[in-house]
């Protein structure tokens, strides 16, 4: 096999140091015209001419092949625009609220978790119906989560804690805002609107005041969560799995009373429609309308986490 760096050489012994200059095409001209006849050229120069010809034309090919060759190595993926999916593929994350939390495998939240901080003595809350519910942070716009109505808030108060009366009441929302339900949440959440948003509060303790006569976990903690992450251990998405955890939660939880935790962990619990809720987790217990012992939850959910 001729090497590629030898064919300009062997090119020259092969043909014979033939010039393509003026001199060699008036000869070839008079010898189509039949004044000088036709030179006698050895087999052996034959083979050898057509063999270089034959090495110029497929490295010519060859050359003219190669880009294609080395673009079809590459392959080539295709990128889609969040929703603008097809093909079957489900397009859950168009149906979730602006600014949503989405639960993932992944590196879990920080402890703060969505619970809107603190404005000097009291976070962002609203009270309705005896209820105290705490701003979130996600979604950023929940008007698609807001439901029934529930009212509007009457008094608009800095020191909500003071107020022993039964109106419904916010230091965030203004006087007049209306308050909604969200459907399939019960009385775990509702929505109002905070400087021109909707937004979406959870049901917590305040004052010494969680829950109410007849209330149990599931009535603050809805079912029918989707995912759960917990800060520092991981994210549980399966569903069969996310269902087990909660049914121990309900089952096995121990009600130490009206007061709530602080620092820690948070554990947020997402639902269809992208609600999060959130319960903080110091030890073996969990707070958020009221505070509650669950050691078996917590060992659960570090074996199930993702």
């Amino acid at each position: 096999m001729i090497k590629l760096e030898r064919l300009n050489e062997v090119a020259q012994e092969t043909l014979g140091g033939l010039n393509a200059g003026p001199g060699l095409l008036r000869q070839a001209m008079a010898r189509a015209d039949g004044q000088i006849p036709a030179p006698t050229v050895k087999a052996p120069l034959r083979r050898g001419l057509a063999f270089a010809l034959s090495a110029l034309l497929v490295l010519g090919v060859s050359a003219l092949a190669l880009p294609a060759l080395r673009k079809s190595e590459v392959p080539t993926l295709p990128t889609l625009q969040a929703g603008q999916m097809g093909g079957g593929i489900q397009e859950s994350a168009r149906d979730l609220p602006r600014g949503s939390v989405v639960l993932s495998p992944g590196r879990p939240q920080q402890p703060g978790g969505v619970w809107a901080p603190a404005q000097g003595a009291n976070f962002p809350l609203i009270r309705t119906d005896g209820r105290f519910y705490r701003m979130l942070t996600s979604p950023q716009d929940a008007s698609s989560l807001a439901g029934r109505p529930l009212g509007s808030i009457e008094t608009f108060t800095g020191e909500p804690s003071l107020d022993t009366g039964r109106s419904t009441l916010s230091n965030a929302a203004a006087q007049g805002a209306a308050v909604s339900a969200v459907p399939g949440m019960g009385g775990a959440a509702v929505t109002a609107e905070v400087g021109g948003t909707v937004r979406l509060f959870q049901r917590v303790s305040y004052a010494g005041s969680a829950l109410l006569s007849g209330e149990t976990l599931r009535d603050t903690l809805p079912g029918g969560a989707t995912a759960l992450q917990l800060s520092g251990v991981g994210t549980v998405t399966d569903p069969g799995a996310v269902g087990r955890l909660m049914d121990l939660l309900y089952g096995k939880a121990v009600y130490q009373g009206s007061h709530s935790l602080g620092g820690g962990q948070a554990l947020l619990v997402q639902y269809p429609g992208g609600a999060v809720l959130q319960m903080a987790v110091k030890g073996d217990s969990l707070s958020a309308c009221g505070t509650w012992s669950c050691p078996e939850f917590l060992s659960a959910f570090a074996e199930a986490a993702e």
